[in-house]
């Protein structure tokens, strides 16, 4: 299946807009005017015809603005068909942020562009309002300063708000006076999207816990591996999750917070009875975890997610890429089935840092289909592809993980080496 990447998304967004608008303004014949309007930079508009730039441009954002943002509820209702189209809930969730960055340049240039009726309109204030709480809320939610300061479950609880606002900006555009209204096609668009948009954020924020059941774990163990890494492992309730190698779920520990789930991939087999998670310290929830579990604690769990498996590449030879905490999907992947030769190479900055090199080293050991290479980069510098010695590259397949910088280069060069994208598989860190 060829998955929705944001290189595909945007410029199908973009497309179907100016199809329709295209489509809609070539036919239409209606007599909408500015009468008496003014606009923030370029002067008044008096007994104007809907062809002015400015209408129409404002118009052209506003409606990007809805239905971007209507995709984006969409896609926070983490539903299997959506996760699937995009190819994985890391993508979405990268595509989502995106989304909500670019969305909120188009709303300013809806609000300088776009022409105001003099006469008062309750819509005009409710839109100024909506401008307002939308840009604090991407702000807050975007920004790497408010991300690294705002405590996780703070943001998030802020981040539902975000449905309120939309709805202040749909509202908006019902009220006052526009050209959408008056284009079949576009209105049908654009006012279906925001519909859609909101039965989305109304599931998210008010259904979503009542029809996705969490399954219940007790905490069976937990290990502190030293350098801020902790091993969980959690027996199953009554239900077991049913998962794939590479895959992760969203952990709920009561102890710690009952509202408060965080996104961890499962470092055990599915073969195996008890779950077991690997967790790196990179925050206010994470940081010093060892200490905030205890045995018999009880866990909530949601998913699986994700789609980082090697199940899309049995046929080939793979190589294996993972920076420091990203080895975690791997220790999983390392005990699943495959037919063709896997080298994993696992980067980190010294063998201090390397919590399961032994097991590794067991693992290649006892399958002669599995090389193992522990790279240092004090010792050797940044991995590049031509340290990995790869013999025809372009007929294999590749799993990455690890830090941004990492995937980033390693990408590249493997695109420079005639690797198609179709065979490079990636796994995103970062959901917030």
């Amino acid at each position: 299946m060829r998955h929705l990447k944001q290189e595909i998304y945007f410029p199908i967004i973009v497309g179907i807009h100016f199809i329709f608008w295209a489509i809609d303004l070539y036919f239409y014949d209606g007599s909408f005017r500015e009468v008496a309007s003014d606009t923030m930079f370029f002067g008044e508009l008096t007994d104007v015809d809907w062809k002015n730039p400015h209408r129409i441009l404002g118009e052209v954002f506003s409606s990007w603005v809805v239905t971007v943002f209507a995709f984006n509820f969409l896609m926070a209702t983490r539903a299997r068909w959506v996760e699937n189209l995009f190819g994985g809930l890391d993508k979405m969730y990268l595509i989502h942020r995106r989304s909500g960055v670019i969305a909120v340049f188009l709303l300013l240039a809806h609000f300088v562009v776009v022409p105001r009726a003099a006469e008062f309109n309750p819509g005009k204030p409710l839109g100024f309002y909506a401008l307002i709480l939308i840009l604090i809320g991407v702000l807050l939610s975007a920004a790497p300063i408010f991300k690294r300061k705002i405590p996780y479950h703070k943001w998030v609880n802020f981040h539902k708000l975000m449905g309120i606002f939309y709805v202040m900006g749909v509202v908006h555009g019902i009220l006052v006076d526009s050209l959408i209204k008056e284009l079949p096609i576009t209105r049908v668009y654009v006012f279906g999207m925001a519909f859609i948009g909101i039965i989305a954020w109304f599931y998210r924020a008010f259904l979503f816990r009542i029809f996705n059941k969490k399954m219940d774990y007790t905490i069976k163990s937990v290990q502190d591996l030293g350098g801020d890494i902790v091993e969980v492992e959690l027996s199953p309730g009554q239900k077991k999750l049913d998962f794939k190698a590479g895959q992760f779920a969203f952990f709920t520990f009561c102890k710690v917070n009952k509202r408060e789930q965080h996104p961890f991939t499962i470092s055990s087999h599915p073969s195996e009875n008890n779950l077991k998670v690997t967790v790196k310290g990179l925050g206010d929830y994470t940081n010093g975890l060892a200490d905030k579990l205890s045995i018999g604690d009880r866990a909530k769990v949601e998913g699986p997610y994700g789609k980082f498996s090697t199940a899309y590449s049995k046929e080939r030879e793979q190589i294996w890429v993972a920076g420091g905490i990203g080895i975690t999907p791997f220790l999983s992947l390392i005990k699943d089935y495959y037919t063709q030769k896997v080298t994993l190479f696992w980067c980190v900055s010294d063998g201090h840092g390397a919590p399961f090199e032994h097991e590794l080293k067991i693992a290649a050991e006892n399958n002669p289909l599995l090389e193992f290479v522990l790279w240092e980069s004090k010792k050797r510098g940044h991995i590049n592809v031509d340290d990995m010695s790869i013999r025809k590259p372009k007929e294999k397949s590749y799993f990455i993980c690890g830090p941004e910088a990492m995937k980033k280069n390693i990408t590249k060069q493997l695109r420079q080496e005639g690797v198609k994208q179709k065979y490079i598989h990636d796994e995103e860190f970062a959901f917030r």
